[in-house]
């Protein structure tokens, strides 16, 4: 940031000083930093979910939906000392935006009840369990729609920035449609719930991530996996999900889905042209016949 920018910053954040225990102002896909405290700017090497003493990024990031979505956002955190209350709120400085997070702590407030004598654990748990509610699919157990338009950037981003392999997964089920008007959403519902578990018993726990895109179709990010790793990821739920019976009231159903995989190259990608190619790779599977997997890399564009 330049000298203008800075002085801007100083005044939006002086509005505030007095109102929250920390401000900090983060870019939310690179993750960095720049602090201010005490009347001065700080660029930080730590990224910013270091403060909340966790070794992964935070799974309810407000301050990417903040920029996103231009609004301001609340969300508590804890970080085994206090708890706090992070308001996110966008500024756009030199064409660029970042978010301005302004930490306050409420440890004693009583907003979080009944948290005298727990545990470490115990209120980690309790501020997770309200997180995890914001970015989950309440039928699936997955991560919803929400948190894949806030993590899969930051995929990309970390992918490219660190050259790492970086794969992905959109599959759907065949013929849905036919099985909810045969046997009624409820038989649906039961499906997706099954796959859902499919799906996740599939994936490497704590590193890969699974959502459900919409409807019946499902994504999965499989972060450092190689193109055949992805085709034997997606194999595997085909497998699976087609031996399977589901059972509900008395019916037993047999169902396919279909996969299309994709495996990022050494060229920069946005979120919206890298779901175009997954998207491609899963309609292809459909147009030849279903219950298949089409997987291919981005510079080959061969198929598996």
């Amino acid at each position: 940031m330049n000298s203008t920018d800075l002085q801007f910053l100083k005044e939006f954040v002086d509005r505030f000083d007095k109102l929250f225990d920390l401000i900090r102002v983060v870019d939310p896909v690179k993750k960095q930093i720049v602090q201010y405290q005490n009347l001065s700017f700080e660029v930080l090497t730590s990224i910013c979910y270091d403060y909340w003493k966790n070794d992964a990024h935070c799974a309810n990031c407000v301050s990417y939906r903040a920029m996103k979505e231009n609004d301001t956002f609340v969300k508590i955190e804890y970080n085994k000392e206090k708890i706090y209350m992070v308001t996110a709120s966008p500024i756009t400085l030199s064409n660029q935006t970042y978010v301005v997070e302004m930490l306050k702590d409420i440890s004693e407030t009583g907003i979080i009840p009944d948290l005298k004598g727990k545990t470490i654990e115990e209120i980690n748990n309790i501020i997770d369990k309200l997180n995890k509610e914001v970015i989950t699919d309440p039928l699936t157990d997955l991560f919803n729609r929400r948190y894949l338009n806030e993590r899969l950037p930051v995929d990309l981003y970390d992918a490219f920035n660190n050259h790492t392999k970086l794969s992905f997964i959109m599959l759907d089920i065949d013929y849905f449609k036919i099985i909810n008007d045969t046997y009624g959403h409820t038989a649906g519902d039961v499906i997706l719930q099954e796959l859902g578990t499919i799906i996740k018993n599939s994936i490497r726990k704590n590193v890969d991530w699974a959502a459900r895109y919409g409807g019946e179709e499902f994504f999965v990010s499989l972060i450092g996996a190689d193109s055949l790793s992805a085709y034997t990821v997606a194999e595997k739920i085909r497998k699976t999900v087609e031996t399977k019976k589901f059972d509900f009231a008395g019916n037993t159903v047999s169902i396919t889905v279909s996969a299309g995989c994709y495996t990022i190259g050494d060229h920069e990608l946005t979120v919206e042209e890298l779901l175009g190619y997954v998207d491609q790779n899963l309609y292809r599977a459909k147009q030849n016949g279903r219950n298949m997997v089409v997987a291919n890399c981005q510079k080959s564009n061969t198929a598996i």
